[in-house]
């Protein structure tokens, strides 16, 4: 085996031992900082936290980093996650979101009202044209699964889902600049419905 071969076989080697250590550290610091409120690998139970399994690096990043910095200011991030972050570093940052981006998102939710789960799939689906609303699954994806630095809506908790929606009626998320023009034509029981719908994607 030429030298080429061992440079080229000891390069692969080092960035899949840098991956996995990647790996391990996101898992490490879920498991001492993350999993008390959102569970273990970014799966809980409950409805105060939202679910991080499955959630898109870039969006997790960008919310991370907005925790820290405090521009992302509604109640329960000023009551959680503006402490854990000021503890978090970039890299640290980094690999939890590569840890919960490779991990399987769960689906615990269920369909217990099927008007308002239909009402939800209409406007998730469709939009309220004559309202200025568009179609959600135009930036979350068919089925809420999000993308990049857009996040996964689908299988989160019907009450955290309703809870952040009318955050966007106010100004406790800046960098949300869509969502808040989205929400001005969204009455109260659209979001009911938007939230029981994606709960149970």
């Amino acid at each position: 085996m030429n030298y080429r071969i061992w440079m080229s076989l000891g390069v692969i080697g080092l960035i899949a031992s840098s991956s996995a250590l990647g790996a391990d550290m996101g898992s490490k610091l879920d498991r001492q900082l993350c999993s008390i409120c959102h569970g273990p690998g970014g799966t809980t139970t409950s409805e105060l936290f939202p679910q991080l399994a499955g959630e898109p690096a870039p969006y997790f990043i960008n919310q991370m980093k907005a925790f820290r910095d405090k521009s992302r200011a509604d109640e329960n991030a000023r009551r959680f996650m503006w402490g854990i972050s000021s503890r978090l570093s970039d890299e640290d940052i980094q690999q939890l979101a590569a840890y919960y981006e490779s991990q399987p998102p769960v689906h615990p939710g269920k369909i217990s009202d099927q008007s308002k789960y239909e009402l939800g799939k209409n406007i998730f689906t469709n939009g309220h044209p004559d309202k200025g609303v568009p179609p959600c699954m135009a930036c979350h994806g068919e089925k809420g699964q999000g993308k990049e630095t857009t996040p996964r809506l689908g299988g989160q908790h019907e009450a955290y889902l309703k809870r952040q929606l009318k955050v966007f009626y106010g100004n406790e998320r800046p960098a949300a600049t869509a969502m808040h023009e989205v929400v001005k034509g969204l009455s109260e029981s659209d979001i009911e419905a938007i939230a029981h719908y994606l709960q149970a994607q």
